[in-house]
């Protein structure tokens, strides 16, 4: 579409900001699902805010996730991308861009972890259409993604459970114990 075409649109591109609702819901199934005691569940962290580095003069280049999951024991760390989308867009597309080689790299620099601390939230039609979710396997390491299907409370908390007994807990003693029922939902 030429730019004439589209500035005269009543519906720009940036104007659905329903992705926040998602955001917010991940957050909140988030606590929900994991103990407090064990773990700190925040939303938009800081931390990779530099992560791109700053040339002279300018500012500093990075990311805002929509969370970050800490063990509150080790303080080991994952963070959590929130992608959604209708039937139509390009949310996985930029889904992809934290699974890169390049970006494995970056993220294994910065915390040495033996594990890629960087995953990503399928909502919607992410997590059902075809086109998408083929995507998401051949493109996706096993474990970096997960298909948040109608935003049930239930696989969410086993997925994040599951990520923080591989990755975040003292494999000493690795257990993993609910704050809520599995049944319920956010």
């Amino acid at each position: 579409m030429d730019s004439a075409r589209l500035s005269r649109r009543a519906r720009q591109p940036g104007h659905d900001r329903t992705f926040l609702t998602s955001e917010r819901n991940f957050v909140e199934a988030a606590r929900r699902c994991l103990d407090p005691a064990r773990y700190a569940v925040d939303a938009k962290p800081r931390d990779l805010l530099g992560c791109f580095g700053t040339e002279i003069g300018a500012r500093a280049l990075g990311l805002r996730p929509e969370a970050s999951i800490t063990s509150n024991e080790t303080g080991r760390k994952f963070f959590v991308e929130v992608k959604k989308q209708g039937p139509h867009g390009n949310a996985e597309e930029r889904g992809f861009e934290h699974h890169t080689v390049q970006f494995y790299r970056l993220m294994h620099e910065l915390y040495g972890y033996d594990y890629h601390p960087y995953v990503t939230m399928w909502c919607e039609s992410l997590a059902v259409l075809p086109r998408c979710t083929r995507e998401a396997v051949h493109l996706m390491e096993p474990d970096q993604y997960f298909l948040w299907k109608d935003y049930e409370l239930g696989p969410l908390c086993e997925y994040l459970r599951a990520r923080c007994v591989a990755w975040l807990d003292d494999q000493k003693s690795a257990c993993c114990t609910s704050a809520v029922s599995v049944g319920a939902s956010p």
